[in-house]
């Protein structure tokens, strides 16, 4: 079965009852709602993605998606409203989700559509903007999980990867998409019940979830290979650190970089170099920072060609905003820090790309908001794609990045309210507080889905 998310906000909440440590640490007004209505959805897209039931339907998911953009989704196309929970002292204002069966691309598929609203009675068309929206495939039937046989031994084909540090979900931590890890999986506090896990370990989930909950966990999986790092970013970085060393020497600008400190506080990054717009100038003019250089970068997973690379010490991008424009390769032999101070952090322009090569540590921070952007162009190349050499990533505050994140040497830590959607790949994931991930997309590409042993365990965009 495939599921589609549809995401709605309708109105501006007070505190909401449903993940309140979430919502008070984001953005007030409708992106709260927003906010609820995506976790509705994701947890409606949980729910549905377990149902084994029969599509018959021959309602196309476009139109279905259309019709609610518009307004005018007709009832009997969807279910009833189901309630997720209301928002504190206010019983009248409740998150939830309605799915409806439909076909897409010739696959039977349910849209889900999140919902925030004042009154569960009130129909399907009752909210105000659609503003996120994914395609979760998750095929049915198969073994049912357990220890060891069954379902998927490929390791790394998940949207959520670990190596033997594990993964550990703790507060009212939430994952989607699947885990797979080499290592143990520990879940703590009030976790949300991740849609599947496959671990080399054990599983140590709360004794309250039933079989239902944990249909889906395999623990003391044998696995047909486990490498650490099976896209070989070590060997990679070392060939492209050869080919570019031009870029460390005269006449090319090479150190460290500082975006968004006066007067350089908006930059943008594109086939002309990382270009600074310097407001001390009167009128202000654009400085170049980093000059780019064309390399044929095809040994760089996921994308190929000839690209513009600019190549970096330490780059710490503190306020302001940083755009992309057009396909870039950033390399930077030091650490990497994004979405400092309050301004719009890092912006694609249209259909952009920017992968990054990192040698130290990647800190995102909360200025990130990236939660409307695809993880993938409309080539089918990544959005944004780091590849990290260092022990530590860490996603903070209530950064919501997105991006595929491959650190196979690193400890991620997701805390506070930080989110990622996209994949990702470590050697242990720590996930705290309200911290997420949504899993779409995936590294290792995959037939068999970790779960039923059919389909993909990727989501992508709808």
């Amino acid at each position: 079965m495939i599921v589609m998310a549809l995401l709605a906000g309708a109105m501006t909440l007070g505190l909401s009852g449903m993940q309140t440590a979430l919502v008070d640490e984001r953005l007030a007004g409708n992106y709260r709602a927003a906010t609820l209505a995506q976790m509705a959805a994701e947890s409606g897209a949980i729910v549905r993605g377990k149902k084994n039931s029969a599509n018959d339907s021959d309602v196309s998911c476009e139109a279905l998606k259309e019709s609610v953009q518009r307004n005018a989704a007709a009832s009997a196309n969807f279910s009833k409203f189901n309630a997720i929970e209301s928002a504190a002292g206010n019983s009248d204002v409740v998150a939830g989700y309605y799915f409806a069966e439909c076909q897409n691309a010739g696959k039977s598929s349910e849209l889900i559509v999140g919902q925030v609203k004042r009154n569960a009675d009130v129909s399907v068309n009752e909210f105000i903007a659609v503003d996120y929206y994914v395609l979760y495939p998750n095929a049915s039937g198969g073994s049912s999980p357990g220890e060891g046989g069954g379902g998927n031994n490929s390791f790394g084909s998940g949207a959520v990867v670990a190596g033997k540090g594990g993964v550990r979900l703790t507060g009212s931590a939430r994952v989607s998409g699947g885990i797979t890890t080499s290592g143990d999986v520990e879940i703590k506090g009030g976790a949300s019940v991740p849609d599947s896990i496959d671990a080399a370990g054990v599983i140590d989930s709360p004794n309250y979830w039933d079989e239902d909950d944990t249909q889906n966990f395999r623990e003391n999986v044998s696995f047909d290979s486990v490498k650490q790092d099976p896209l070989s970013i070590e060997d990679v970085y070392a060939s492209l650190d050869r080919e570019t060393e031009a870029l460390t020497e005269g006449p090319y600008e090479y150190g460290d970089v500082r975006v968004g400190q006066y007067p350089l506080v908006d930059a943008t990054i594109s086939g002309n170099g990382l270009i600074g717009f310097n407001e001390s100038k009167k009128p202000g003019e654009n400085q170049v920072m980093v000059e780019a250089e064309n390399y044929d970068v095809s040994e760089v997973p996921m994308i190929t060609g000839d690209y513009p690379v600019m190549r970096t010490r330490d780059f710490n991008q503190t306020n302001g905003s940083l755009t992309v424009t057009g396909d870039a390769v950033l390399i930077v032999d030091g650490d990497l820090t994004l979405g400092g101070g309050g301004d719009e952090g890092l912006i694609f322009a249209g259909d952009s790309s920017l992968t990054v090569l990192v040698t130290g540590d990647v800190d995102l921070k909360s200025s990130l908001q990236m939660q409307n952007l695809s993880v993938k162009t409309e080539s089918g190349k990544p959005r944004f794609a780091i590849y990290s050499l260092g022990e530590n990533v860490k996603i903070a505050g209530s950064s919501q990045a997105m991006a595929m994140i491959y650190a196979p040497f690193a400890s991620v830590d997701i805390l506070g309210s930080g989110g990622l959607r996209g994949a990702l790949w470590g050697e242990s994931v720590d996930v705290r507080g309200a911290g997420r991930i949504i899993g779409e997309g995936s590294f290792i590409d995959s037939s068999s889905s970790a779960t039923d042993g059919s389909g993909s365990s990727t989501w992508a965009p709808f």
